[in-house]
């Protein structure tokens, strides 16, 4: 049943990249600082809003909680660890550092889940699995990186050009937060998994996103964005609303293939997320990128999920 994993995962990742385009369109309103939204305010609205959802969704079913032993363990480290990852990631962005060098960085959890996984579940993909996540973090570290190409040499492919994101690990501060979320992602989508297996996913994915609401909502209190809202009003938090019940989707059906998947194939398919936000930037905010120079990428892509498909 691994082709219907990976379908959830693919469905799943259509939907946090229809997601990522609606956050971007949100946030671009306004072009002052006090007339853009703040970002905690939002992703506290979302966050919330999911986990209602969810919570609501689950006591509807009717659905039994199947809790295993551990379950609620796995959900406080994975909630806890997705807090600091939101963390790294709010700080790898607000730094002044171009964020072509920061994605490719951010992206690279499949490569290294895989040693993480094993560790703490024994899971060990096939010899096709192995190849299959190899190709598909390469697709999506040159998918990433080719913007970065056409911004900084010109589209000119050279190694140092290649390597940049990684060259700039020293010097760059934004970088590291970047890979520091990286890692720690690692971690967080092995207990995501053992969450998912051990008790409801319904449950699972709301009491997660019951952790991120709440540390959400208390920076943006202690930030002062919260007074702020309140007193300009300006439709917020019910964008935020909106982006939750995308989110929630896109996390319970992550957390359902995990059913299907081991930690390290789920974790790659997911990659295929980068792919469909590049064609929904495309079609839906009139990002034009050249896709020419992006075929190979989307080939190794494409191959590397059929080959784990086909493990």
């Amino acid at each position: 049943m691994i082709w219907f994993g990976v379908i959830l995962t693919l469905s799943g990742a259509m939907i946090a990249a229809f997601y990522a385009i609606s956050q971007r369109k949100l946030f671009s309103r306004g072009q002052s600082d006090d007339e853009r939204p703040a970002e905690s305010v939002v992703s506290g609205s979302a966050m919330a809003t999911g986990a209602v959802a969810l919570f609501i969704a689950f006591a509807v079913s009717g659905q039994a909680a199947n809790l295993q032993p551990g379950f609620w363990r796995f959900v406080a480290v994975t909630g806890t660890l997705n807090i600091v990852i939101s963390y790294c990631g709010f700080k790898a962005m607000q730094t002044k550092d171009d964020v072509s060098l920061v994605i490719p960085i951010r992206d690279t959890t499949p490569s290294a889940v895989i040693l993480v996984s094993w560790f703490i579940t024994g899971e060990s993909p096939t010899t096709f699995g192995y190849i299959g996540i190899a190709m598909l973090v390469m697709g999506t570290y040159t998918l990433n990186v080719q913007t970065l190409i056409d911004k900084l040499y010109n589209g000119r492919w050279t190694w140092r050009a290649f390597l940049e994101p990684w060259l700039a690990l020293g010097r760059l501060r934004g970088v590291r937060y970047a890979l520091i979320s990286s890692c720690i992602g690692c971690v967080a989508i092995t207990y995501d998994g053992l969450a998912a297996r051990s008790g409801n996913p319904l449950l699972a994915v709301a009491c997660v996103l019951s952790f991120s609401a709440v540390a959400h909502t208390a920076r943006a209190c202690l930030t002062g964005f919260g007074k702020q809202f309140f007193e300009r009003g300006r439709g917020m938090p019910w964008g935020g609303a909106g982006l939750g019940l995308l989110y929630a989707a896109a996390a319970t059906l992550y957390f359902f293939s995990f059913r299907f998947l081991l930690v390290a194939y789920q974790a790659t398919v997911k990659r295929m997320e980068t792919l469909m936000v590049l064609v929904l930037a495309y079609v839906l905010l009139g990002e034009r990128k050249d896709f020419r120079t992006r075929l190979a990428a989307i080939a190794l892509m494409v191959a590397g999920m059929l080959f784990i498909i086909w493990r």
